[in-house]
């Protein structure tokens, strides 16, 4: 039995378009960040001082495009005053330092929710 050679010839072109995968991947990052921002708001919700819930419904979350940051905050004069205070008693419900509480507890679920959407976006 003879053997006979084969020749293939195997070409594989890859065109990739590094500014089209930069704006898939930071739209991606930005929908990541808008989720996020939101889970640790409502993350939020059972911590926050409340009184008349005005600052409970002061909270906002955004996200900055050009930096790709996203911003949770919360629009009352006195609520960087209830956040910092240690010794301030929340009779109804809420607790000091809720906001940052909240981010160093959620920080993997927030790392999670923004790995998935650039993965989804770039076909992962």
């Amino acid at each position: 039995m003879s053997q006979r050679a084969i020749d293939v010839d195997v070409r594989l072109d890859m065109h990739v378009n590094p500014e089209a995968l930069e704006a898939k991947a930071r739209a991606a990052i930005e929908r990541g960040l808008h989720q996020a921002t939101e889970h640790v708001l409502t993350s939020t919700e059972p911590k926050v001082p409340w009184q008349t819930g005005d600052l409970e419904r002061s909270g906002s979350a955004q996200v900055d495009r050009t930096a790709l940051e996203g911003v949770i905050s919360f629009d009352q004069p006195y609520a960087v005053a209830q956040h910092e205070n240690l010794d301030w008693d929340h009779p109804i419900k809420g607790e000091p330092k809720y906001l940052e509480t909240t981010l160093y507890e959620e920080a993997a679920v927030v790392r999670d929710i923004v790995a998935k959407a650039v993965r989804k976006a770039l076909g992962g």
